[in-house]
């Protein structure tokens, strides 16, 4: 009987090599690349020998661009190879979400996907730095630096302060997790009642307007969903307490930037910190950009340092549970 093939990005491959020939269960290796398919010994794979019934999408391979000679990024021709093959049963992503054409392409023809937590310890450390660099106003001491000014303002702790984290599933727990030693309360929000300890409390998304008013800080951390898009519409912001910083790492559809500009360029004293964007990259003419009240990044808040071996740590457990026919612990649903 032949062996289950995986299909790996080349540029992975290597990374986790000990940990792919130590494992406990027998398959085949194949590595991609842009222009071939090869075995671990750089021979080329056969046509009629690639059959591959897992896939691995690595972080490494969303930031790999455009392979030299090709015109397409490394992301979608991968994608299209676990597509087009018609073998391919399970596939493995870095990604939190799904929402993205390739992976939506491999949730429709039917084939298993998991998702990934890699991002979310990156993610909740973002939010938190973030979130202290606008509360304590750190833009103002830079200034304060570079003009040589001794100034001795006072500032604001979020200690006792109250977080809203609307979407509070893994993401919005390790933001939770981090805020909480800080002597912040934290208020969490779910489509569906729950009780959950890393929140101090627990409402729906129905509730959401009974709570905006009292939040110091609103943390959008849900994901895109035909329910979630819009979301954060003009009722929503009018909600919000003077005085408040909205903060969104989901996904950019799920604020309507209009709604957004509107409110903030009403006068209210609210802050935006923005790293998901509805058109990514964020277009240079953008309003954002330079706005008062705006802080803005790049969607990079998961991106942090340990998001590599994270996101190894996640293929190698999968793979095991998956080979092991056991149930998967990530997984999205078509």
């Amino acid at each position: 009987m032949s062996k289950r093939q995986v299909l790996i990005p080349i540029s992975a491959y290597e990374r986790i090599r000990s940990r792919l020939d130590n494992s406990q269960h027998d398959f085949e290796i194949l590595c991609w690349s842009a222009n071939e398919v090869t075995h671990p010994d750089g021979s080329i794979v056969a046509k009629s020998d690639f059959r591959p019934e897992i896939g691995w999408i690595p972080i490494d391979l969303l930031f790999a661009g455009i392979s030299e000679g090709m015109s397409v990024p490394d992301f979608l021709l991968f994608a299209d190879a676990l597509v087009e093959c018609g073998t391919v049963e399970w596939v493995q992503s870095c990604l939190a979400g799904a929402d993205a054409p390739p992976l939506q392409k491999i949730l429709s023809a039917g084939i298993r996907l998991s998702n990934s937590d890699s991002p979310n310890a990156g993610v909740a450390e973002y939010t938190m730095a973030a979130i202290m660099n606008v509360v304590h106003g750190w833009g103002e001491r830079a200034d304060d630096q570079r003009s040589a000014r001794w100034n001795q303002k006072s500032w604001t702790e979020i200690n006792g302060g109250t977080w809203l984290i609307v979407g509070f599933g893994s993401i919005g727990g390790e933001i939770a997790k981090r805020a909480r030693p800080f002597g912040v309360h934290i208020v969490g929000a779910r489509r569906t009642a729950t009780d959950d300890g890393r929140a101090d409390r627990m409402v729906t998304m129905d509730e959401l307007g009974d709570v905006l008013p009292s939040a110091d800080v609103v943390v959008v951390a849900c994901p895109l969903t035909d329910e979630t898009r819009g979301l954060v519409d003009k009722l929503f912001l009018d909600q919000m307490r003077n005085g408040s910083i909205l903060v969104n790492v989901s996904r950019g559809p799920v604020v309507d930037t209009g709604d957004l500009l509107e409110v903030l360029d009403a006068g209210r004293s609210m802050r935006a910190i923005l790293d998901v964007f509805d058109v990514e990259p964020l277009e240079p003419t953008s309003p954002l950009w330079n706005h008062e009240a705006v802080t803005l990044t790049s969607h990079i808040a998961g991106a942090g340092s340990g998001i590599t071996k994270r996101g190894d740590d996640v293929f190698i457990e999968q793979l095991d549970a998956y080979l092991a026919g056991r149930e998967l612990r990530l997984e999205l649903k078509p």
